[in-house]
């Protein structure tokens, strides 16, 4: 599919426009719609809400429109390629930034989804290295398993001093595969007895009745906050030895 670069868009114009010419491939609207949205992953509402420009997507939700329109699973190569508005969005806010050294790719992703032993040791070794003792110890035999598939798929290399850190390939996630993560880790690492006292972590909840203006500056904070430890976590004498992980969800108290 040829995009036209030439006419610079706004964010919204410029993905209604482009999601508008993929739907145009199908029969109808309404099919192209359905199939797509099996394809993207993304619903149906959403993708109604996108071409009518009544919502601005997020940068997962570009990844995951622009994958199927340029028909590849290789999220670097797919930053070539998209329009110039929707590469500075994607790079203004997602964590993972771009690197001519790294490939951001989809099976690396699916792999962290299905496999949490995958996922352990992938997010351990982005802190810092790991050594093949600490995954003997951790996830035995089976991790000694999966750290061969990894470094045969590029998700982790070998360092001279025999450790392992993250490789070539890495991964952008969705949205989907953040909760997973999410859950998977505060289940098995978050530490209540540690919240006894100031300085160990952090546990929070609070749920309240908002009204929408109120609901906005909620989730307006949480992005903030948010993409403030990305900043500090890469700024200069900000790496150490202590693995930390965040996790943030804000949402309503309805299923759908």
């Amino acid at each position: 599919m040829k995009i036209d670069n030439h006419h610079p868009l706004n964010l919204m114009d410029q993905v209604a426009s482009d999601l508008n010419a993929k739907v145009s491939e199908y029969k109808s609207v309404k099919i192209g719609i359905r199939l797509l949205s099996a394809k993207m992953e993304v619903s149906e509402r959403t993708l109604y809400r996108l071409l009518g420009k009544e919502n601005k997507p997020t940068y997962q939700t570009l990844y995951k429109l622009y994958r199927a329109i340029f028909e590849t699973t290789n999220d670097s190569l797919l930053m070539e390629l998209v329009p110039a508005v929707v590469r500075e969005e994607i790079s203004k806010v997602n964590p993972n930034k771009n690197s001519q050294n790294i490939s951001y790719l989809q099976n690396i992703e699916s792999e962290i989804y299905y496999d949490k032993t995958f996922a352990e040791i992938y997010f351990l070794a982005s802190c810092s290295p790991i050594t093949n003792e600490l995954i003997q110890y951790r996830y035995g035999m089976s991790g000694m398993i999966t750290l061969e598939r990894m470094i045969e798929m590029k998700a982790l290399k070998r360092l001279s001093n025999g450790q392992y850190t993250v490789g070539e390939n890495q991964a952008n996630f969705s949205a989907k595969t953040l909760k997973r993560i999410g859950l998977s880790l505060i289940e098995k690492y978050s530490k209540p007895q540690n919240a006894e006292e100031f300085g160990n972590n952090l546990i929070a909840f609070y749920a309240e009745g908002l009204s929408d203006e109120a609901y906005d500056q909620w989730l307006k904070i949480d992005e903030r906050a948010f993409r403030e430890k990305v900043e500090l976590a890469n700024k200069e004498g900000a790496k150490g030895l202590k693995r930390a992980f965040t996790f943030a969800v804000t949402d309503t108290l309805q299923e759908k």
